[in-house]
C-alpha cells in the first residue's frame, strides 16, 4: 500500500468526529441517569460537570462526557458511566 492509498488527515477527522459523537451520546444518556436518580446535585460549566456537596459524603465532580468522577480532589477515576457512579455514591 503506497501512501496515496491512504489519507491521514481524512482518517484523524473521522476519528475525531467519531469521539465526539460518542462523547456526546454519553453526556446525553448520563446526564439523564443522573436527573432520574433523584440525588441532589448541581451543574456547572454548559453541564459538563456534575457538582455532588452532600453533608457526610464525599464532594464529587463527575464528569457526563467521559463517565469519570474526580473524587476530593484526587485524580480522576472511570466508573464507566452514571449508573455504576451512583451506585458507588449511594453506598458512601
Amino acid at each position: 500500500m503506497d501512501d496515496d492509498d491512504f489519507d491521514w488527515k481524512a482518517y484523524q477527522q473521522a476519528m475525531k468526529e467519531d469521539r465526539q459523537a460518542r462523547h456526546s451520546r454519553w453526556k446525553q444518556d448520563n446526564t439523564a441517569a443522573i436527573a432520574a436518580s433523584g440525588i441532589p446535585h448541581r451543574s456547572t460549566n454548559n453541564g459538563e460537570t456534575i457538582l455532588f456537596r452532600q453533608p457526610g459524603k464525599p464532594k464529587v465532580d463527575f464528569y457526563p462526557s467521559t463517565g469519570r468522577a474526580r473524587i476530593d480532589g484526587t485524580a480522576a477515576r472511570s466508573f464507566g458511566g452514571a449508573r455504576s457512579f451512583l451506585a458507588w455514591y449511594a453506598k458512601q
